[in-house]
């Protein structure tokens, strides 16, 4: 076991022994230790923001209209379902199918923080889980909470789960940034009297964000006039997301989207034109019937 540990750092002291690959990041991963959060200057570039920005704004909008559709409001508050969630009034957590697909590998394993996260957790971790925190103007905030707790009672262990951030536009003041509380993810180290100052980091869009598992933090209200679209990726040492995969909460599943039709505006104004798309489309839909059958 101990040839796995060479290239994370000691807990306590933040003193890193590096694996030379990871020798560039041993400011960030000290940070890290030290703070329980860190803002290591790597992220996506512009076009990948944008076609991430895209899928997530579709699926966010079929299921609102599937939910208006077939009245399943009430569902929404009182469960939501597997890949659609209502965490607090405004604020909605997401796994979108598509982001899973060949073509956004760069969020999984060609992830340009992949070496950050390595450096941290050890080669041999886990992406644990992905998904979409979308934050609509007016949401309001959340309460403080760490996402884990402590695996040991007694000694402070090093990191076990690490959550990467990744707005998807340029985050400000008004859209509610996620709070923090640094040093909160060391053993005893949260007493909501003693006042440590929390922190908020406004980067750019696709500029990523870490934090460890542990550490107190909250999504602020969006007071801003867009939504906040957040990429969150849960990565975790082998044997602590063997175990938790096998935890997980069972929610049910999203019924079947209603598709949206393209409002009249968009449409030809040829009636004809109108009919050769309506036909196309309904070939689609049978064609994804058959091949979804």
């Amino acid at each position: 076991g101990a040839s796995k540990k060479h290239n994370t750092a000691s807990a306590m002291s933040g003193k890193a022994t590096f694996d030379p690959k990871y020798k560039k990041f041993e400011e960030i991963v000290t940070q890290f230790y030290q703070d329980g959060v860190c803002v290591p200057k790597i992220g996506l570039t512009e076009t990948q923001v944008e076609s991430c920005k895209e899928v997530v704004e579709r699926y966010y909008n079929d299921v609102k209209f599937t939910i208006q559709q077939k009245q399943l409001q009430s569902d929404l508050e009182a469960h939501g379902w597997e890949t659609f969630k209502l965490r607090c009034p405004g604020r909605y957590d997401m796994q979108v199918p598509d982001l899973a697909e060949e073509n956004f590998r760069f969020l999984r394993e060609d992830a340009p923080w992949m070496d950050a996260v390595h450096a941290i957790l050890g080669s041999d971790c886990k992406l644990h889980y992905m998904g979409c925190m979308l934050s609509q103007p007016s949401s309001s905030c959340q309460h403080w909470h760490s996402d884990g707790d402590h695996l040991s009672e007694d000694e402070h262990l090093p990191a076990y789960a690490v959550n990467v951030f990744v707005p998807l536009v340029d985050m400000e003041p008004a859209l509610g940034p996620t709070e923090f509380i640094p040093t909160t993810h060391l053993l005893c180290n949260y007493d909501p009297m003693q006042k440590i100052e929390p922190v908020t980091f406004c980067t750019g869009a696709g500029q990523c964000l870490m934090f460890d598992y542990r550490v107190k933090h909250r999504g602020l209200g969006n007071r801003g006039s867009i939504s906040r679209p957040m990429i969150y990726i849960t990565y975790g040492t082998k044997a602590w997301s063997d175990k938790e995969n096998f935890n997980r909460k069972r929610f049910p599943k999203l019924p079947e989207l209603v598709k949206q039709r393209a409002p009249r505006s968009e449409l030809p104004s040829n009636w004809r034109e109108r009919k050769h798309l309506r036909e196309e489309e309904q070939l689609r839909e049978d064609a994804e019937g058959t091949a979804g059958g």
